[in-house]
């Protein structure tokens, strides 16, 4: 400990008397540690650990599985896992649910959940105010009982406690508040509130409407494979019992953070992870640089201690106390950094979008974030510092400590800093092309709707409340005079109703039969379900391929009819007319009514990062209106001015009537893509951080290269080489450490490349144009950076070199 204190108060003085190197490294240090202390952070809180839930590797989410794709659960299959399933201590369900809260200020749309009590059980939670549901209220006449999240209780009620007790109207009906959840609740991070789930005699009988989600925990010592194989076995036993509805259906158990997770998020943040590492490599190469520059012009001193005694291994370790001092120093500034970084990333992140990520509002610098802050800036030390400790030691004493002797370079020395070099123009190489393949894509999905005029377009979702709306005939009324109200508006050029909006990654694949065409036990097809006014077609330039579009005398005592997308047609009609055939949608209580189809229209895209475009099935709102829906009013000016006229028109139908945000079809698409632009916009800052780094970085060795061979330049001059050689003798070196870095970080790219493209559909990993210019512009950055070095020994005074020698 002693010798330990002695190697820091040493260092200390040591970074004293080089102020400019000490500041230098330090700040890189601190860019290269705060940028992945705030990533993990933020990664910890979202990826990591985003629910505060006991044992949360014993919690699991269940789905029925047909083919390779998940579908939510049946109660009667819900029923018969509760009933003979020995691997999880208890079993949950829970059904989303849009609905109107009035009756506590304005009217409002909420997003809520029909759940069993086991689910607050199952998640281990208990209220933070009054209590949860119990088994008795899950029945029918006495399920009139809400239970609040505390983010919508806080913004909702003002974190008012006396909400206990108090009545609020969902849906027109009246629930009793008993309960307060507590903050640390945040699954599903959406729901604003939950009921009891209380179903029908029906609905719990009912083996083909799958619109159920299934929760469990896992008893002690029980896996999650062990589990998956026991419902395995269930399913097989359902299978031949209800062969008519449960063949070639099976069961999954997916750990719950993978189902919170899902696909995209882990690999949106180990791609920005993995680039900010990048950026500490970039950083370590570049201070190890310097050091290998100072350790030059320390020489001397280190010549002078070890005729003085001083072991190999002694000199190591101080020096490498040294680096590992810079480490620490840097990380104390990079973790100001990273609280700068945390709170731009929190204030600039939408509530829509933040809201759908668990664990956000949990983002903050805190133990684990401190702990790899320290092991970053050890790990950064030594790396940057090791190489030049050991390369400070290769010294001939006789020749070092002889009076006005130089301090020069040997080759090992000069090799090793044109590798670290290398190693960044390399690294910058693979970070700019990633960065620039998103920025491309990025630019290329946020205009990908430019041809229905985003800007001019007006949208906000409806939820029409079954208390009110209980019947189609009362739902198809309000849609009629909604849109003759909303057309009748001056300046609107069109009001429609649809499902979904194209390219906005919410659309819904169902099940589908066609006519006289039974399927096997077993076989699934699945098409996109769209309920869509008359002029969708029209309004959103959807051309008409075949047959005809709906027309106003498709009502709800008209035959019911369908228009079918081209990919459609040609999937399940090939070589037929589909006009005049019959298909109808869905299973159980939501099955459709046979449709007749009447046109075929050309293929739209509805999802953003799916790949492949599924068969639409387009239904007329007048026949089968929906409860809930979109609704896009197109305008020649400004759209958000008509927004007071839309609302004032929509509510001289119903007042009490919520209204989704009011927004251009241009910012519900930005919002959409909000979490990609995050990960396109970090990737792009570590980007410019590394290339300017690389640029330092050879500058660097470019300028110790002349410095060193100062003498050698002045002999050339004074023996008539002619300045132009001299400059195209240093360009030469800073040419092939350029091409090598570009050749290796070429190559670096292509990996980085295809991740992209897997986050992004459309990116190809190939794409010449950006790989050129930006090889292109990193040369002549890299170029540029040693031009000034160059011309500095171009114009080097022969007499005065030799003279100092």
């Amino acid at each position: 400990m002693q010798n330990l204190l002695q190697d820091l108060r040493y260092a200390l003085r040591q970074l004293r008397k080089s102020p400019g190197f000490a500041v230098t490294a330090v700040l890189t240090l601190a860019v290269g540690i705060g940028a992945n202390t705030g990533i993990f952070s933020v990664m910890d809180a979202v990826v990591l650990r985003p629910l505060a839930v006991p044992d949360m590797n014993q919690v699991v989410t269940i789905y029925e599985r047909h083919g390779q794709d998940d579908n939510s659960v049946t109660l009667a299959d819900f029923a018969d896992w509760q009933r003979q399933s020995r691997s999880f201590e208890e079993l949950a369900v829970r059904e989303p649910a849009d609905m109107s809260l009035t009756g506590a200020g304005d009217a409002a749309h909420v997003s809520a959940d029909f759940t069993t009590p086991a689910f607050f059980s199952v998640l281990r939670t208990h209220a933070f105010l009054g209590r949860v549901f119990t088994q008795d209220e899950t029945e029918r006449g006495r399920n009139q009982v809400a239970v609040l999240g505390y983010g919508f209780w806080r913004d909702h009620f003002g974190s008012n406690a006396g909400i206990l007790g108090r009545t609020i109207e969902l849906d027109q009906r009246a629930y009793t508040v008993i309960g307060v959840l507590p903050k640390t609740m945040q699954y599903p991070s959406t729901v604003d509130l939950f009921v009891p789930l209380a179903p029908t005699d029906a609905q719990l009988a009912d083996r083909s409407a799958h619109d159920f989600l299934v929760l469990g925990r896992l008893r002690s010592g029980v896996t999650a494979k062990e589990a998956q194989s026991e419902l395995d076995t269930i399913a097989r036993r359902l299978e031949q019992q209800y062969p008519a509805t449960n063949k070639g259906w099976g069961a999954r158990v997916v750990p719950l953070l993978a189902s919170i997770n899902g696909d995209l998020t882990p690999l949106y943040f180990n791609l920005i992870q993995a680039a900010t590492l990048f950026v500490l490599l970039v950083v370590c190469a570049n201070v190890a640089n310097l050091q290998f520059a100072r350790g030059i012009a320390r020489r001397p001193e280190i010549a002078m201690r070890t005729a003085l005694g001083a072991s190999r291994t002694r000199l190591v370790r101080q020096l490498l106390t040294e680096s590992v001092l810079l480490g620490v120093i840097g990380a104390a500034c990079g973790l100001v950094y990273a609280r700068v970084y945390l709170h731009f990333t929190i204030v600039t992140m939408p509530e829509k979008v933040a809201r759908y990520m668990a664990g956000w509002s949990n983002i903050s610098l805190n133990g684990r974030s401190i702990l790899l802050s320290v092991l970053l800036a050890v790990a950064a030390g030594v790396a940057a510092g090791l190489s030049p400790a050991l390369e400070a030691l290769r010294v001939n004493l006789a020749d070092q400590l002889k009076s006005g002797s130089r301090s020069v370079a040997g080759s090992r020395s000069r090799w090793l800093r044109n590798a670290f070099a290398v190693a960044q123009i390399a690294l910058a190489v693979a970070l700019v092309v990633g960065a620039a393949l998103m920025a491309k894509g990025m630019a290329a999905m946020l205009h990908v709707t430019d041809k229905y005029d985003p800007e001019h377009m007006l949208v906000f979702g409806v939820h029409l409340p079954q208390a009110r709306y209980g019947t189609d005939r009362k739902q198809a009324a309000w849609y009629n005079e909604s849109l003759a109200g909303l057309r009748a508006l001056p300046g609107v050029q069109h009001a429609e109703i649809t499902a979904t909006l194209p390219s906005s990654d919410q659309a819904w694949l169902d099940e589908f039969q066609i006519e006289n065409r039974p399927l096997a036990h077993g076989q699934y097809q699945a098409a996109l379900r769209l309920p869509v006014s008359a002029g969708y077609f029209g309004a959103f330039h959807v051309p008409l391929v075949a047959g005809r579009e709906f027309a106003q005398s498709d009502n709800l005592g008209a035959t019911p009819v369908a228009v079918v997308s081209r990919q459609l047609a040609s999937d399940y009609f090939a070589g037929q007319d589909p006009i005049g055939k019959r298909i109808r949608m869905g299973s159980g209580e939501d099955q459709t009514p046979w449709l007749t189809i009447v046109g075929v229209v050309a293929d739209t895209d509805y999802f953003l990062f799916r790949r492949g475009r599924p068969g639409a099935v387009y239904m007329n709102v007048a026949q089968l209106p929906p409860p809930d829906s979109m609704v896009a009013v197109i305008t020649g000016g400004d759209p958000l001015a008509m927004a007071p006229a839309v609302r004032k028109s929509l509510a001289a139908l119903d007042p009490s009537l919520p209204l989704d945000t009011v927004e251009t079809y241009a910012r519900y698409m930005h919002e959409q893509l909000t979490g990609l632009m995050y990960v396109a916009a970090l990737l792009a800052v570590n980007a410019l951080i590394a290339l300017v780094l690389a640029a330092i970085g050879i500058f660097g060795v470019m300028a110790n290269l002349v410095g060193e061979r100062t003498r050698e330049i002045g002999v050339r001059l004074a023996m008539g080489a002619r300045r132009e050689d001299v400059l195209r003798m240093i360009l030469r070196r800073a040419t092939i450490l350029t091409g090598s870095g570009l050749a290796v970080g070429l190559l670096l790219a292509v990996a980085l490349a295809n991740g992209v493209a897997n986050l992004i559909y459309g990116v190809s990993p190939n794409d010449p144009a950006v790989f050129a210019s930006i090889a292109a512009i990193i040369a002549a950055i890299a170029l540029f950076s040693s031009w000034i070095p160059a011309r500095r020994a171009a114009t080097v005074d022969p007499i005065i070199a030799l003279r100092e020698e």
